[in-house]
């Protein structure tokens, strides 16, 4: 024989869960948390003559030409920790520690095939262009003056 049971209402905490307004509330906070990365990811780059320009969503970070001191192209960095940054589906962007003890400014959509800015005083960023041979090509011509 086979006896058969009805569950229990909810009690208080768990009606108070069920609120409809409990779950906007909870989509709401997932999505700030994909805003978060998504406007803070770099979009590209800009070289002028006086700076390199990172374009991100909803602001920009600037590169001054006094600060530079050598542009080169890195074949493979392994990330270590995020320190001030944020990550996603979107890009990083932020301080990081490297692997190898090091630290970076990180603006990009991947660990390969890096442009490395080397700076004066400071840590290095790490870009990541489409084309970082045209990237380092064009800003050792215009910044650099080579």
């Amino acid at each position: 024989m086979v006896y058969h049971f009805k569950i229990a209402p909810l009690d208080k905490l768990g009606n108070f869960m069920s609120n409809p307004l409990m779950f906007v509330l909870a989509i709401c906070t997932i999505g700030v948390i994909w805003a978060i990365p998504f406007l803070f990811s770099p979009r590209s780059y800009q070289i002028s003559p006086k700076e390199i320009v990172i374009l991100l969503r909803i602001t920009q970070k600037s590169i001054p030409k006094a600060q530079i001191r050598s542009i080169e192209i890195v074949e493979y960095t392994q990330p270590g920790v995020g320190l001030t940054w944020f990550t996603g589906l979107f890009g990083y962007a932020g301080l990081f520690a490297l692997k190898d003890g090091n630290t970076a400014m990180v603006y990009a959509t991947r660990w390969d095939r890096m442009v490395r800015i080397n700076t004066i005083s400071g840590d290095p960023y790490l870009l990541s262009p489409a084309e970082p041979e045209v990237f380092l090509e064009i800003a050792n011509k215009i910044i650099l003056e080579r």
